[in-house]
């Protein structure tokens, strides 16, 4: 290989179209920072910690709704679906899981509870990537309670006459 038409990295030369960017050597914050943070999580949880119900309240609750869920489910999803949420209810009794995680679940049963499935996907979608590590084996199930609560939305809304079917 000549030379001539190998180029160093270390040698300057103009970008090309495919080349990445540079990266910045400079450890500054991002944009936003603590403030974009909180902003973020005001709007997954609205309530503050203060008004969460006691400990065995919360609970009470999500298994009401959570359990009143699965019983809309299909029959051939229903085992899997309670097997997985068992496992959440089990944490949730021996105190595995952290405070914001079960916040954040008595959260989305309020949202399932009011039927708002917007906002049961930011909170199912905040459980997923705030808690991986603790509740893999359960959080996937919870969205498809979430997906009963919008086949239901469909069915009740309202069909206008004057909207666009087929946009151009």
């Amino acid at each position: 290989m000549s030379g001539e038409n190998y180029r160093s990295a270390t040698k300057s030369h103009d970008p090309g179209w495919n080349d990445p960017p540079p990266i910045p050597t400079s450890h500054k914050p991002r944009a936003g920072g603590a403030k974009a943070d909180k902003k973020q999580e005001e709007n997954a949880a609205p309530a503050t910690e203060d008004s969460l119900p006691e400990r065995e309240e919360m609970i009470g609750q999500i298994r009401t709704v959570f359990d009143g869920y699965v019983q809309q489910l299909e029959e051939s999803r229903r085992a899997n679906v309670q097997k997985r949420i068992d496992l959440l209810y089990d944490q949730w009794a021996k105190g595995t899981l952290p405070e914001q995680l079960e916040a954040l679940i008595y959260r989305l049963s309020a949202a399932l509870l009011d039927e708002d499935d917007v906002r049961a996907n930011v909170l199912h979608r905040t459980i997923v990537c705030d808690h991986a590590g603790k509740c893999a084996q359960w959080a996937p199930v919870l969205r498809q309670l979430i997906f009963v609560l919008q086949l239901r939305n469909e069915q009740t809304k309202p069909v206008v006459a004057d909207q666009i079917v087929q946009p151009l």
